[in-house]
């Protein structure tokens, strides 16, 4: 028995310390995705680094339509650079974890099978790991296309290629593994969980960030993520999975909160402002559409536990979200009406010391809609979008030296 497990150290260590044979492993967790799989292989094979300094993983997790088909092609065509595996279906993160016992590349990715790189892609990663032998983690932009064409909300904090640390730049939120690259050494042993099916990146993401908070962010990399017409992809049927208002929460959120005491003794400022970003986030999804009054109730009781352990700021200085979420954040952490607590201060609308408008600056705050004339009265219709309660201003037309004031009407 003893001579047994130390075979298993020594057969351990040895794929451990495993001479890499090639630059990247690129891990690729496939289930029926037939349609769009060779343009995601393809978009691998034609990096401008050569196919010689790339691993490809196919890991099929139990596809029913042609994907074996096309793996088989491609692992033919490619015998020395792409291994191929079949298993039964248990979800994306098993996928990974065994593609990740293959990996023999320096760098790894886990690219999804409907989507693709740029082909200049791995060229400007490799040079950027090469100059920072401090980053274990680089991330490319994540670009939409097909049914959508546009850069993901996040993509602000790219606005130059550099290295940050995240305890610092706090609101550069990486939800991704796809869009990432890991050092293989630093990524060793770890595993993405298998219970959950939404949020298991950034759990996977978040957690290595937790032990080194430095990350390279390249402008240059661009990361094609398919929006499909059809809307079957992963990240446009969230609303109807049951696990993305409770497991996600529960094994994301609240698991990033514990896990950062423990190393911390606090929430480190980076985890708030991603907690932050996905209740706004929610806050957006008409849940009682897709919960029954029972869970409906029990989650926004899970909401309001959370919301309580953020920091106010982290609600207020969330970059793609509108007042109206971030009043309601603070309106439930606090058990009454923050609009009731806004008020306004040299040209500022302002709670506590967080300006939400600057009306020499900002624009839209009041947008008319309708404007007509009849029976010599003025109608006009519009949005306001100050937010706060209508007994501490007023509405008036001011023509000449006189003044209107209206009667208004609510809808």
């Amino acid at each position: 028995m003893k001579i047994i497990n130390g075979f298993f150290i020594c057969l351990t260590l040895l794929s451990k310390y495993r001479i890499k044979a090639y630059l990247f492993s690129v891990i690729i967790s496939i289930y029926n995705t037939g349609k769009y799989l060779e343009e995601s292989i393809n978009s691998i094979i034609n990096q401008t680094i050569g196919i010689k300094e790339i691993q490809i993983i196919l890991v099929n997790d139990g596809s029913t339509d042609n994907s074996e088909e096309i793996c088989l092609k491609y692992q033919k065509l490619y015998l020395n650079n792409i291994i191929y595996k079949k298993i039964n279906h248990g979800g994306v993160s098993n996928a990974r974890n065994i593609g990740l016992i293959f990996a023999k590349g320096e760098y790894i990715n886990f690219l999804d099978s409907d989507d693709m790189w740029d082909n200049k892609a791995f060229e400007y990663v490799l040079s950027f790991f090469q100059m920072h032998n401090e980053i274990n983690l680089v991330s490319g932009r994540l670009k939409f296309f097909e049914a959508v064409n546009n850069y993901h909300y996040l993509d602000y904090k790219f606005y130059k290629t550099r290295v940050v640390n995240v305890t610092k730049e706090y609101n550069c939120i990486q939800e991704s593994s796809s869009t990432s690259f890991f050092r293989a050494s630093y990524i060793y042993g770890k595993k993405f969980v298998t219970h959950i099916k939404s949020g298991e990146d950034i759990r996977f993401v978040n957690e290595i960030l937790l032990l080194n908070p430095l990350m390279g962010l390249i402008r240059e990399s661009i990361y094609l993520c398919r929006k499909r017409f059809e809307l079957t992809s992963r990240t446009q049927t969230h609303k109807t999975d049951y696990d993305f208002y409770f497991l996600s929460l529960e094994e994301v959120s609240l698991y990033l909160i514990n896990k950062s005491k423990e190393l911390y003794n606090k929430i480190l400022p980076f985890i708030q402002y991603y907690i932050a970003y996905d209740i706004l986030f929610r806050f957006e999804i008409l849940s009682f559409k897709y919960l029954n009054q029972t869970d409906y109730i029990k989650y926004c009781k899970l909401l309001d536990f959370i919301i309580k352990k953020i920091d106010d700021i982290y609600f207020l200085e969330q970059k793609n979200f509108g007042n109206i979420y971030k009043i309601l954040a603070l309106s439930k952490k606090y058990n009454k009406d923050i609009k009731n607590y806004i008020y306004c201060k040299k040209g500022l609308l302002k709670y506590n010391n967080y300006t939400f408008i600057n009306f020499e600056k900002n624009q839209n705050i009041i947008i008319w809609k309708k404007i007509s004339i009849e029976n010599n009265i003025l109608h006009l219709e519009g949005i306001d979008n100050l937010r706060i309660t209508n007994e501490k201003y007023n509405y008036f037309c001011k023509i000449g030296n006189k003044t209107f004031y209206p009667i208004i009407k609510n809808y």
